[in-house]
């Protein structure tokens, strides 16, 4: 006689979901249906609704990162199911000797990609750097940076890769539906048995999985669901996009990912329509509310469609252009964008079962480095759904992670993957990021002729 199938029911279907999804129905041991708040999907606003993404193979400090970095583009990201989303163009991860924890982080990287056999290349000053691109482009110095380039890894059409995976959950007999904002948890003691629609419709499973992205402190402070939760922040970081020409795209469309490890800076090659997107890997913004809790605030929001980002941030962009590419400064920027996290304190994932319930896991804190393990994350988020989790992950993405990392190092700021000034290392090496959280406040966003190249400093 064959064993009945959990009924699983997942909240949020950006990169978590999907992949828990992808993995739970290719098991065949589990019934699937994802709800998201949003009408349209993938959604919009969502952190992987977006044009690329670094796919970074093993550029982490941490060795397990890497390993799984590596499994995700030699075993999953390069197999057809994928659709050609995934174009590997290489990253050059740098730093500048004056950085110390940037350049300690990039070194740490760069040993780890050694180890696991990847040909990568030292780039010791911008000479090396520049010899890495076409002499026909015009490079500037790189901010003196110093640092490698791992010739695996490269970038992916983030949005894309999203519909294609949710796509392959419809196919596999997954049920997604857009539209489905959940307010509340079906509670029976510490038994949860399903979730409750802003619509007043009960959705009944045997498993909750919370994988909301952003919202999931917003999500788990709501009355209807009360779900308490480690420190975890919604953040949102600046992203900016130009076009290209032509014949300025197809200059450029060899080039790397470019990724400074200090000041969180990073490009893209140009996408198949001439757009290049560079956005800031940094501490981020704050949009927080009258109950504490930060919320994204995204082109979905009333009166933030333009996706106007700080103009200290639209700054930063254009400085860090004129670094690598001095000729694509003089360009206006098309448009900009707040990108949301949903930040742990040391940068690790927070994928556990919640410790007030049973059958409740929480599948967050992605800390703006988790899109590249699309392909594989939902199989280590399965294993800890099945209570066999990586034991190199479990400790380090469990519920009291941060509390005892806290306690070993005597303060919060011991650990924290982001500091008040300069880049630091989360002590476990997920991550690396600079800057100091801000509040975000209307008047200090962009206008549009910010945008425009002829009111910056060149």
């Amino acid at each position: 006689m064959s064993q009945s199938k959990t009924d699983v029911v997942i909240v949020g279907c950006g990169i978590y979901g999907m992949s828990t999804a992808l993995w739970m129905l290719q098991s065949g041991k589990y019934n699937v249906t994802m709800l998201d708040k949003c009408g349209i999907l993938p959604a919009p606003d969502a952190a992987s609704t977006d044009l690329n993404k670094i796919v970074r193979t093993a550029d982490y400090a941490d060795a397990s990162y890497a390993e799984l970095g590596l499994d995700a583009v030699e075993n999953f990201w390069r197999k057809p199911e994928w659709e050609g989303t995934y174009h590997e163009s290489g990253v050059m991860a740098l730093a500048a000797e004056t950085e110390k924890e940037g350049l300690e982080f990039v070194s740490s990287a760069y040993q780890n990609c050694k180890n696991l056999g990847i040909n990568v290349t030292l780039l010791n000053n911008s000479k090396d750097i520049k010899s890495k691109f076409d002499p026909k482009i015009r490079t500037g110095d790189f901010g003196g940076r110093q640092g490698y380039l791992n010739p695996i890894g490269g970038w992916a059409e983030a949005g894309r890769a999203l519909e294609v995976g949710l796509k392959r959950v419809r196919q596999l007999g997954g049920h997604v539906r857009s539209g489905a904002e959940v307010t509340g948890l079906i509670k029976d003691g510490r038994k949860v048995n399903g979730v409750t629609l802003k619509s007043g419709e009960d959705v009944r499973g045997d498993l909750v999985v919370i994988a909301a992205g952003a919202w999931t402190p917003a999500l788990c402070a709501l009355p209807g669901v009360s779900a308490r939760l480690p420190d975890v922040v919604a953040t949102g970081q600046s992203v900016a996009v130009i076009q290209l020409t032509p014949e300025e795209a197809k200059q450029y469309a060899s080039v790397p990912v470019v990724f400074n490890l200090d000041d969180g800076w990073y490009i893209f090659p140009p996408n198949p329509e001439g757009l290049v997107k560079m956005a800031i890997h940094g501490a981020g913004v704050l949009n927080p509310q009258s109950n504490g809790v930060s919320i994204p605030r995204t082109k979905l929001t009333a009166g933030a469609e333009d996706g106007a980002i700080p103009l200290s941030s639209l700054k930063g962009l254009r400085d860090g252009l004129r670094q690598v590419y001095p000729e694509l400064a003089k360009k206006d920027y098309l448009t900009t964008r707040l990108c949301w996290y949903c930040d742990t304190v040391t940068g690790d994932w927070l994928i556990d079962y919640h410790p007030d319930f049973d059958n409740l896991v929480i599948a967050s804190g992605d800390s703006g480095h988790g899109f590249k393990f699309t392909p594989n994350i939902g199989r280590e988020i399965l294993k800890v759904i099945e209570k066999n989790p990586s034991p190199q992950y479990a400790e380090k993405w469990s519920f009291g992670y941060t509390a005892k990392a806290i306690k070993e190092e005597g303060s919060k700021a011991a650990v924290m993957d982001v500091s008040k000034e300069e880049a630091e290392i989360a002590k476990a090496g997920a991550d690396v990021r600079a800057g100091k959280r801000k509040v975000l406040k209307e008047s200090d966003l962009v206008k549009p002729h910010d945008l425009k190249a002829k009111n910056s400093k060149l």
